[in-house]
């Protein structure tokens, strides 16, 4: 086995059969998995094989810390029931990286802890990648000069469309952004974050982005900034490292970017899209603050991201219905 190999034991088969099922369709990590039911099983398995995470049950764990094993075991995810006695000394027994969680939670919930292990221990994970990694992605940008213009919930729902087709992430450019609170998003980090881990340790990026993304139904969502001091850090340079991430190493065919504050290179940030939609409407200042707009880009050497731009009139949408609509007439009319 060539990639990272994480171990499940339980001698309660039903469980665990339910578990290592849930963890190859959800872990969205590079594991080979592999169960046990038996711990002597698993102990003889040891003496041969190198396991990078065992994720195993306390009365498993107790039966097999009565006989120190064999081969290398360094990390270990113990799912507590309740039996006295086990959570003594660890290095006694020759293993580190010892952690616990309750095997009576929800199986979402063991995901997460494992997640956050290897997030925690990284250096042991290093070059772990996504399952079903696509090098061929699309970035589809969404900018309108025109403020209040139902920009973000456009580029919501053809993010939602798209994620039925294929892998996709939501990343929203916005300052004091309520994204958050409406979608539920939790607090575990942000697009600085994601931009932080591209530029220290790529390596470890796919563990990283596993914890910081929020999963809205199919489509894959990054938490926007809090602050403007933190989007003048973001610029054009980090922004394309981080999307050549997302598409060659976490495997995603679309990245959508909202766009309603920009960061520094503006211009080159709209540049780096296939596409970019923006949103007019029928009013004529509106269409005159469009038209300003497209002459800046001309002005400075962009008629390339004119030339790609689709407008999108967004007059007659009044409900959800109209929305996935229109949602839905953009991506089939170009084939995305």
């Amino acid at each position: 086995m060539n990639r990272p190999l994480l171990a499940l034991c339980d001698t309660d088969e039903i469980y665990i059969s339910r578990l290592d099922e849930y963890l190859r369709e959800n872990l969205k990590l590079s594991f080979d998995i592999v169960s046990f039911t038996a711990v002597e099983i698993l102990r003889e398995f040891m003496k041969h094989t190198q396991i990078a995470l065992l994720v195993i049950s306390e009365n498993a764990y107790a039966a097999l810390k009565e006989k120190a094993p064999e081969g290398s075991i360094s990390n270990i995810l113990v799912l507590d029931e309740e039996i006295q006695g086990v959570c003594e000394e660890e290095e006694s027994y020759g293993l580190s990286n010892v952690e616990h969680t309750s095997k009576y939670q929800a199986a979402g919930d063991v995901v997460g802890n494992i997640i956050d292990f290897c997030v925690k221990k990284s250096e042991d994970f290093v070059g772990i990648n996504v399952k079903n990694v696509s090098s061929c992605g699309k970035v589809l940008g969404f900018y309108s000069p025109i403020s209040k213009c139902g920009q973000t919930s456009l580029a919501l729902k053809v993010g939602e469309e798209l994620s039925e087709k294929g892998k996709t992430v939501f990343l929203s450019f916005e300052r004091y952004s309520t994204l958050p609170k409406v979608l539920g998003l939790k607090e575990d980090g942000d697009i600085s974050d994601l931009l932080y881990y591209a530029e220290g340790d790529s390596n470890k990026f796919c563990l990283y982005l596993e914890k910081v993304k929020n999963e809205k139904g199919s489509l894959d969502v990054i938490s926007p900034v809090r602050t403007a001091m933190q989007l003048k850090e973001i610029d054009s340079n980090n922004l394309k490292h981080l999307l050549n991430l997302l598409m060659t190493d976490a495997g995603y065919e679309y990245v959508i970017l909202d766009l309603t504050d920009y960061p520094d290179g503006f211009f080159d940030i709209l540049r780096l899209c296939h596409m970019v939609y923006t949103v007019t409407k029928a009013g004529s200042t509106d269409a005159y603050r469009v038209d300003m707009y497209e002459d800046t880009l001309r002005e400075n050497g962009y008629e390339d991201v004119v030339a790609m731009t689709r407008k999108v009139n967004m007059m007659d949408v009044k409900d959800t219905t109209g929305l996935t609509r229109i949602a839905r007439e953009l991506i089939n009319e170009r084939e995305i």
